[in-house]
């Protein structure tokens, strides 16, 4: 079995591997500006390309902001961090159709759902084909120790 920790940290480095490309098909960023988040895998859907990941919101105002989105709205996650490493998100905002994403640390996703008390939010993204296999690994709410 593996911790939450591996699973974590299993979860980062796919996160690695599949964000830059996702973030080059739908931004103008450049193949260098890459970065990490941490989440926790929820489910993979290898048909649909998507995962769905729940990862902690890091600021009250967030938390405050989310009850004007619902289930299935298109959304930008916004990491909080610096230059290529987050562990939590810092602000949902909504997508903003027809613009690129030109800021580090932004995300495009579908917001599933929002445990504001727990300050968690669950979002559902597109993988790379490439980074799937990677992905697969990774067991959704698997505890345990190694």
């Amino acid at each position: 079995m593996v911790t939450r920790r591996i699973q974590t940290a299993i979860l980062g480095i796919a996160m690695a591997i599949g964000v830059p490309a996702l973030c080059l098909a739908q931004s103008s960023q450049r193949k260098a500006d890459t970065y990490t988040w941490n989440g926790e895998l929820v489910s993979l859907d290898t048909t649909a390309k998507t995962m769905t990941v729940k990862s902690r919101v890091a600021y009250q105002e967030a938390i405050s902001e989310l009850k004007n989105f619902k289930a299935g709205d298109r959304v930008w996650i916004v990491w909080s961090g610096i230059h290529d490493s987050s562990d939590a998100v810092r602000q949902v905002r909504r997508s903003e159709t027809g613009r690129k994403i030109d800021e580090n640390l932004v995300l495009p996703a579908e917001l599933v759902s929002t445990e504001t008390p727990n300050q968690y939010v669950t979002i559902r993204i597109k993988v790379p084909e490439s980074s799937v296999a990677a992905i697969k690994t990774v067991k959704p709410g698997e505890n345990g120790s190694r």
